[in-house]
């Protein structure tokens, strides 16, 4: 289960959940998690595990830099009002087994729950050892390598999510060079990343990249699309982001092969003219070319690009190590 908890996150939190719960409460069957089938047992909790795992597990495990799903009951396989017998029948992925067994042995084996809890946060221990790892920055100045290598990093196979975020710290690393060495950019700020699972309802961001002037107002923005082709549905909320706006350029970039569906140049003129914006639909690769030239010395975004990638909660292990052995070739 530990050694899954990055692409089985909910199942690993559910397990910690009910594992807790047990070292707590040992004569509770946490088996029965949920308040609608605590009739069946002579040993019910009197409450439902969803809430603890959602106010207390997961914190306590994001806290710690821990892996976890923001509820244990996230999933609808998860939250069936059936008990966690081995014969459960939903199907919960490949760790089903691990995680039935785990159940069958706090309830029916005789496991001690507070040694099992330890071992599985010792295991998490080992885990988050293993992210810390230190980060590749390649002093190569040739933009061809470095685009070679950011778009293999990018379209890479992946276990885990994350892969999308990648071309967002690509982008923000260039930007965090660019806004020190080019006078467009004289008195910009380079704003930090939002949370990558925040919507831009909630934190009121108009792109994944902003750079801000001195009272706030952003003057250029970069919306970046992994895989997704740009279609007038991208360009029309892009717009309404716009309306009561002053920005003065706004990137919509794609890693997408085909990049955009063709006649958006009618609506992309009508924004700058009503709007006074520039909106600019390219390719994430094409535009690499573009921004590594316009740095002094290109390999300087690599120290940036390593610091985002060692401390961004969306990435996982896996693509930091995916970038070390492309970076060193």
């Amino acid at each position: 289960m530990s050694t899954k908890s990055e692409t089985a996150s909910a199942a690993f939190t559910n397990v910690i959940t009910g594992m807790s719960i047990k070292a707590a409460r040992p004569e509770v069957d946490v088996r029965f998690h949920q308040v609608q089938i605590q009739k069946q047992t002579d040993r019910p909790a009197g409450f439902n595990f969803r809430g603890v795992s959602e106010k207390i597990i997961y914190p306590w495990l994001s806290r710690n830099e821990f892996n976890g799903a923001k509820s244990g009951w996230q999933t609808r396989t998860l939250e069936r009002p059936k008990p966690y017998f081995l014969e459960y029948d939903e199907n919960i992925g490949a760790i089903k087994d691990s995680f039935l067994s785990i159940y069958d042995e706090l309830e029916i084996g005789g496991c001690n729950a507070r040694e099992a809890l330890r071992f599985a946060l010792y295991k998490q221990i080992e885990l988050r050892a293993k992210k810390k790892i230190t980060i590749a920055e390649p002093k190569t100045t040739d933009i061809s390598t470095i685009v070679s290598m950011l778009t293999e990093h990018f379209s890479a196979e992946y276990k885990n999510k994350g892969a999308s975020r990648l071309p967002v710290l690509a982008f923000h690393a260039i930007y965090a060079v660019l806004t020190r060495e080019m006078q467009r950019f004289n008195g910009m700020t380079l704003k930090p990343l939002e949370p990558h699972s925040a919507a831009d309802s909630q934190t009121g961001a108009i792109g994944d990249i902003e750079i801000a002037r001195a009272d706030g107002s952003i003057f250029e923005a970069l919306e970046i699309k992994h895989g997704i082709i740009v279609d007038a549905t991208i360009i029309e909320h892009v717009k309404r982001k716009l309306m009561d706006k002053a920005v003065d350029r706004y990137y919509v970039l794609t890693t997408h092969p085909s990049g955009e569906k063709p006649g958006l140049e009618k609506e992309l003129a009508a924004i700058q003219s009503r709007l006074g914006c520039q909106v600019i639909v390219n390719g994430v690769y094409r535009s690499l070319y573009y921004y590594l030239r316009l740095l002094a010395d290109p390999s300087s975004f690599a120290p940036e690009y390593a610091s985002l990638l060692k401390h961004e909660k969306a990435v996982s292990f896996e693509h930091r190590e995916a970038w070390n052995k492309i970076a060193v070739g």
